[in-house]
């Protein structure tokens, strides 16, 4: 097979493991109520119908309950550096690497007490969703152009009481997730990686157009799969006042099917077709999963004051590797390697207090530091995240005995991240600098008691 060939196929696999990393980044935002208190002690406090999803056990301290929440979430990030391609010194030209994307996030929960000591729940969230588009003519764009993570979940929840002091509660969730990766091809870069300048020239490539987007290719590559997994939580009452929540989310694994589609532009059909490449659309599969996650939270009330803390522990570790799997015999000949990027298992802490103000209004706040599991040297554009710590505000209003508004808002202190990335088109072709993120969130919600 032909070198050139290879070369252009490969960037399958680096696409495939960008499409993986991006399940590195869980969406807190799936209450309102706990953006107010930065998601602190949701396996203990059982404040509103969302602890179907927390933690089951819990539901039994809710009553009857809906829930329906809408979150707004934004991301702006940009990338301040070099972009060059070819030996390193040619500067590839394009639009500044900036990304600003607004996603909005709805959430449904409702808690039913079946009876005394038994209760049970069912919600729809969206756990797994994000995105970056830095255009189709970005600097970046041999990196990434635009990549989406969409995960949706469906929960059936169920909390019992087993002693005085503890109750227990288990759910079973179907998960829905869907990924997207787009890139430029560097045409030229392709052509001069294995022919000299006067031949490519010959081919209708001119090397004067390594840095430009006028003879770039196209790499799309997206898929998706629905599979189950399962919850179970525990909730210790220490007191009256106090109590300890204990909840473990599975590992959901996803055999992701869908298309790779590859496109060249008609400046570049003499090489392509002298190369055996051609446009191409073909099926292929990969296995990601979402990974297990293990929280332990407490919760005490004394007076009109609450306070919660929390520390989760998710196993990304699972990120190890990632290969791809295709009937075609020329991509499945390319993926024997698997890709490998090495992710690390991270910790989070959150810490919040709630304020009774009155019978109507209850105000709140919390803080929150969550590690990042991706090491410096894997570090890539459009997930260029580092440790976010984050403050958060909110609160409730009760308008009657049936009906409470929440709001909250939550600001992530703005994160900044070395980056040094390279493409698999050319050795010389690479990202060296910054990345600085800003996310900022803010949601709303209204529970109606039953």
């Amino acid at each position: 097979m032909d070198i050139m060939q290879r070369s252009c196929l490969t960037i399958a696999l680096a696409l495939a493991a960008a499409s993986a990393s991006g399940q590195g980044f869980y969406v807190d935002e799936q209450s309102a109520l706990r953006l107010g208190n930065a998601f602190s002690g949701g396996a203990a406090s059982g404040s509103d119908a969302s602890t179907a999803y927390y933690n089951p056990a819990a539901m039994l301290l809710v009553g009857d309950e809906m829930a329906i929440n809408l979150s707004a979430i934004s991301v702006q990030s940009e990338f301040d550096g070099d972009a060059t391609t070819g030996d390193g010194s040619i500067a590839i030209q394009g639009d500044d690497a900036e990304a600003d994307n607004f996603d909005l996030l709805p959430t449904l929960y409702y808690v039913q007490q079946v009876r005394d000591g038994l209760a049970a729940g069912v919600y729809i969230n969206a756990p797994y969703a994000t995105g970056t588009d830095f255009g189709s003519d970005s600097v970046s764009r041999y990196q990434v152009s635009e990549s989406n993570i969409t995960g949706i979940d469906l929960g059936l929840a169920l909390g019992f009481k087993a002693t005085k002091s503890l109750d227990l509660g288990v759910s079973m969730i179907l998960q829905y997730l869907g990924a997207k990766q787009v890139v430029a091809i560097n045409t030229p870069a392709l052509c001069l990686g294995q022919l000299d300048p006067a031949t490519c020239s010959s081919l209708g490539v001119d090397p004067a157009l390594l840095g430009s987007s006028t003879l770039d290719g196209r790499f799309e590559m997206e898929g998706d799969n629905t599979d189950v997994g399962f919850s179970v939580g525990s909730v210790y009452h220490l007191s009256e006042q106090a109590r300890l929540g204990l909840h473990y989310r599975s590992r959901i694994t996803h055999e992701l099917t869908g298309s790779a589609k590859v496109s060249f532009p008609d400046g570049a059909t003499t090489l392509v077709n002298i190369a055996g490449l051609e446009s191409v659309t073909t099926a292929g599969s990969a296995q990601i999963s979402t990974p297990e996650v293990l929280n332990l939270s407490y919760f005490q009330r004394h007076g009109a004051w609450s306070w919660q803390a929390d520390l989760s522990w998710s196993k990304w570790s699972r990120y190890k590797e990632l290969a791809i799997q295709s009937r075609n015999s020329t991509v499945a000949a390319l993926t024997a390697e698997p890709q490998v990027y090495d992710w690390n298992e991270s910790y989070r802490f959150a810490a919040g207090v709630d304020y009774q103000l009155s019978p109507q209004l209850t105000l709140r706040s919390g803080f929150a530091y969550d590690q990042s599991p991706i090491d410096d040297d894997n570090v890539t554009i459009d997930f260029g995240f580092a440790d976010y710590r984050a403050l958060s505000v909110g609160l409730s209003y009760a308008i009657n005995d049936q009906l409470t508004v929440d709001a909250g808002f939550q600001h992530t202190l703005q994160q900044q991240r070395d980056i040094d990335q390279n493409n698999l088109q050319s050795a010389g072709a690479r990202l060296n600098g910054e990345v600085t993120t800003d996310v900022n969130s803010a949601a709303v919600g209204v529970r109606w008691s039953l």
